[in-house]
C-alpha cells in the first residue's frame, strides 16, 4: 500500500512555506536597508567632520603674519616693494570670500597667512640700500618667491632674484634686486629702511601663502567636490580635490564693529570691509550620501545650519519625491586667533 500526502497538505505545506519564506524575505530587506542607512549615515558622517576639522584648523591659523600682529598689516606696516599688479593687496588681507558664486549657490573661501614653519632668521642687512639679506638658513627659498620679512614693528614684501641655495661666498644670502625677473612681478625698488639690524630681536623672513575653499563638478563622475586651492602670488600653486559629495558649502563673518572683542554681527561674505573686521567664521556644510535609494524621497533639512528651523518649519529644505540620497548638515564656529 502506497502512502504520501494529499492535496490538501501540500498546500498548507506550501502556504506555510511562503509565509516563512515572506518573513525572511522582510527580514532581508530591513536588514540591508538598515545597513545602507548606516554605512551612508557613516560615510557622510567622516566626509563632513574631516572637512570641518581642515577648514577649522585653516581659519584658526589664517592671517599668522610672524610676530607683526595683523592690525598692523592691515595698517599699512608692511611695505610692499613688488611692481604693481602682483595682488599683494589680497593676500595681506588675510580673509577673503564670495558669496553664492559657486556651484549650487555655494561660498568661495579664502585665506591668507605666513607658514610659521618657514620662519629663517635674518643674520646681517649690510645696509639700507643693500640688495641682500643674510640668513641663517636658506633651505625651500628659490629664485622668484615672493617673500615676506618683518619683525614685530614693520615688514616687507619683496621677490627673491637669486638663487638662494648656490653659494655666496660662503654666505646664505637672499637677494632682493631690481630689474628684469624670469617671473612675477619683480622688484620696484630694493632699498629696506630702517635697517633691520636697528632690532636687537631681529626679523624672520616667511613665505606668504593664499589658499581658496570652493566647490566644483567633477566632469569625470560627476559629483560635486570640495577643492582647496593654493594661490600663489604667481600663479596657482595647483588645486587639490580633498572631498566628494560635499553639495553646499557656505559661511560667514563673525565681526566684531564695536572693538570689544566679541562678535556681535554675522555677515555673508562679499565685502572686504566686512572680511577686515571678522574674528571668527561660522561654516556650514551639506553632505549627500554617495548611493541613492538609501531614503524614500522628499528628505527635509536645515540648510545652513544656523538657521532656526525649529521655530520656523519654512526654512527647511525638502529635497525632491524622487532624491533617495541621504543629506546631513555639519556646521562649526572657528575664532581667528590670530585676530583676538
Amino acid at each position: 500500500m502506497q502512502k504520501g500526502f494529499t492535496i490538501i497538505e501540500i498546500m498548507i505545506a506550501l502556504t506555510l512555506s511562503l509565509i516563512l519564506i515572506a518573513g525572511l524575505t522582510q527580514i532581508f530587506v530591513a536588514n540591508s536597508r538598515t545597513f545602507n542607512v548606516s554605512e551612508a549615515g557613516a560615510r557622510t558622517q567622516e566626509t563632513g567632520r574631516l572637512a570641518l576639522s581642515i577648514l577649522s584648523r585653516e581659519i584658526r591659523n589664517a592671517d599668522y603674519w610672524g610676530c607683526q600682529s595683523s592690525e598692523g598689516v592691515m595698517a599699512g606696516n608692511i611695505v610692499n616693494m613688488l611692481n604693481p599688479a602682483a595682488g599683494v593687496d589680497a593676500i595681506l588681507r588675510g580673509v577673503d570670500g564670495e558669496n553664492d558664486t559657486g556651484p549650487g549657490g555655494s561660498d568661495v573661501l579664502s585665506l591668507a597667512g605666513t607658514d610659521p614653519n618657514s620662519a629663517l632668521k635674518v643674520v646681517k642687512q649690510p645696509s639700507g640700500n643693500s640688495a641682500n639679506l643674510h640668513l641663517s638658513e636658506v633651505t625651500g627659498l628659490k629664485e622668484n618667491d615672493i617673500v615676506l620679512v618683518t619683525n614685530c614693528q614693520r615688514g616687507h614684501m619683496f621677490q627673491v632674484t637669486n638663487e638662494p641655495d648656490k653659494q655666496n661666498n660662503g654666505q646664505k644670502v637672499v637677494v632682493h634686486n631690481t630689474g628684469n625677473v624670469s617671473s612675477g612681478p619683480g622688484n620696484a625698488f630694493k632699498d629696506i629702511q630702517p635697517s633691520y639690524n636697528d632690532d636687537p630681536n631681529g626679523a624672520f623672513l616667511f613665505k606668504p601663502t593664499k589658499r581658496s575653499y570652493y566647490l566644483q563638478d567633477n566632469v569625470t563622475t560627476g559629483r560635486r567636490e570640495l577643492v582647496r586651492d593654493g594661490v600663489a602670488l604667481l600663479g596657482s600653486a595647483g588645486s587639490v580635490a580633498l572631498f566628494e559629495d560635499v553639495r553646499n558649502f557656505q559661511f560667514q563673518y563673525g565681526r566684531d564693529t564695536n572693538g570689544n572683542g566679541q562678535v556681535n554681527v554675522w555677515s555673508d561674505p562679499g565685502d572686504p570691509n566686512q572680511a577686515d573686521e571678522a574674528i571668527a567664521i561660522r561654516i556650514s556644510l551639506l553632505i549627500r550620501s554617495p548611493d541613492d535609494r538609501v531614503t524614500d524621497g522628499g528628505q527635509s533639512y536645515c540648510y545652513p545650519g544656523w538657521l532656526d528651523c525649529a521655530n520656523d518649519a519654512s526654512l527647511l529644505t525638502t529635497a525632491g519625491a524622487n532624491d533617495t540620497f541621504l543629506y546631513r548638515v555639519y556646521t562649526t564656529t572657528s575664532t581667528m586667533r590670530n585676530r583676538i
